[in-house]
């Protein structure tokens, strides 16, 4: 088992993509964090599927021969659980975090400190969790 040095995680996934939108929100004002939801929500929910499933419907129509509908099939299954569903499952997170941010700051007016924000992140994550499933 392989450890990472200094203890640092990886940051590559669409985790962290809800932790980074999480932080841009809270350098803007309510409605930045607005535009900051949309935006994100937007790319990860329509943009980014929409594009792995041109780009599917493309190798499908390269696949020839005997097998090509269960390729077909089996690329669109993998497609799905393994990229695009957790895309707007990242998609729901950011709107939800981005969203309380912005009400946050509507309200209170005040800078965020780092542990309400990845509070905020987190919370997140599992309701859009429990909404994807």
């Amino acid at each position: 088992m392989s450890r990472n040095r200094h203890g640092r995680r990886r940051r590559d996934n669409l985790s962290s993509a809800v932790d980074d939108a999480a932080r841009v929100a809270t350098k803007f004002g309510p409605v930045g964090a607005l535009w900051t939801a949309a935006t994100g929500f937007a790319v990860f929910y329509a943009v980014l599927p929409a594009c792995i499933l041109a780009w599917c419907e493309e190798r499908k129509a390269a696949v020839n021969g005997p097998a090509d509908a269960v390729l077909a099939q089996a690329l669109d299954q993998i497609m799905w659980h393994r990229v695009i569903a957790p895309c707007q499952w990242a998609g729901i997170a950011i709107l939800l975090v981005c969203a309380a941010i912005a009400v946050w700051k509507y309200f209170n007016q005040a800078n965020l400190g780092d542990e309400v924000v990845t509070f905020m992140a987190t919370a997140s994550k599992v309701i859009s969790g429990l909404i994807g499933r």
